[in-house]
């Protein structure tokens, strides 16, 4: 199969739209395979490939922040329906118009602008989408800080193994090592 310009446009596009190398080789019909051999053989197609991705990449940057702190609208239900919006009926004066039978406030159902009835629904918002962008926009101040530091003397390997014991209990008595109790070994974190 040749790659045309037609065909390398195509696959960009989607490529950038979905961040998805089997759509967009599903959108131009050609095999996985085949777009990792262009990508291989072809600079100019890594190249746009990569520029493709990078676009994509910044769309879902741009949805992430928008779901972090913009929110979404999720519908409200309650028992498995879905619960929705309703208003009271105003008479000329802005009033009440009570029902007469039940001598509550009627009510009329909120449209959306298809003449729909509107669903209520609640914003939310994603803490761990807001994490994930701190941690990408600033990793020296957000990043997870564990480090694992040792320090000791086992760098020969003619020591037995009660040496190695004792030097090891030596490191963890000193507060060079965290110490956590252990059992017996009996095999039960295999199954």
């Amino acid at each position: 199969m040749k790659l045309t310009p037609e065909k390398l446009a195509a696959f960009c596009a989607a490529l950038s739209e979905t961040c998805n190398v089997g759509k967009a080789c599903k959108a131009v019909d050609i095999s996985r395979w085949t777009a990792y051999h262009w990508r291989s053989e072809m600079p100019d197609f890594a190249a746009a490939w990569d520029a493709a991705m990078k676009v994509g990449v910044t769309a879902l940057e741009d949805e992430a922040h928008r779901r972090a702190f913009e929110g979404t609208d999720k519908p409200l239900t309650h028992q498995g329906r879905f619960t929705y919006l309703f208003r009271e009926v105003k008479d000329a004066d802005g009033n009440p118009v009570i029902d007469e039978a039940t001598g509550a406030p009627k009510m009329e159902p909120v449209l959306d602008e298809q003449g729909n009835h509107k669903v209520a629904a609640v914003r939310e918002y994603s803490d761990t989408l807001a994490i994930f962008l701190l941690k990408a926009h600033d990793p020296d101040k957000y990043r997870e800080n564990s480090k694992v530091e040792l320090s000791g003397h086992l760098a020969t390997t003619d020591m037995s193994d009660d040496e190695i014991r004792a030097e090891i209990a030596a490191l963890a008595a000193s507060g060079a090592l965290p110490v956590t109790p252990q059992g017996p070994d009996d095999g039960s974190d295999l199954v």
